[in-house]
């Protein structure tokens, strides 16, 4: 018998990438790309609020934890406020964190270094996750 089927990559989606380092910012962006995702990619939670404004069909937001200025929690909060109902995934380095976001922005914690499959099972499971 051959290997199992691998799944389809979720459907492709506009996603909101918040990552205060570059490098990180820009593979993880690349990654997004190659699974068909629409990137709209973002330094800082100040940058990702203004692009939000900006660009109104963002359906996930996909943010780093600890980042300068407002942390992933407060940017998902902020965001959820302009757009409710939108789906968020964390990522941070840090095994352990000082607090957990609000009940109404909970979303899975990706652990840095993820892989690509993990990544992608979080946005299927993300998208179409019921309201």
């Amino acid at each position: 018998m051959g290997e199992p089927a691998k799944p389809s990559p979720a459907p492709p989606i506009t996603v909101l990438l918040v990552e205060d380092e570059l490098l990180v910012r820009m593979m993880t962006a690349d990654l997004l790309a190659d699974m068909g995702h629409r990137v709209i990619a973002a330094a800082s939670a100040e940058e990702a609020l203004a692009r939000l404004r900006e660009e109104p069909e963002i359906q996930l937001l996909f943010t780093d934890i600890r980042m300068p200025g407002l942390d992933g929690f407060a940017l998902a909060e902020r965001v959820f406020d302009l757009h409710p109902g939108i789906k968020v995934i964390y990522a941070t380095g840090y095994a352990d964190l000082e607090r957990r976001p609000a009940p109404h922005v909970a979303g899975p914690l990706l652990r840095k270094p993820y892989e690509p499959a993990e990544l992608d099972a979080q946005i299927r499971k993300a998208i179409t996750a019921r309201e």
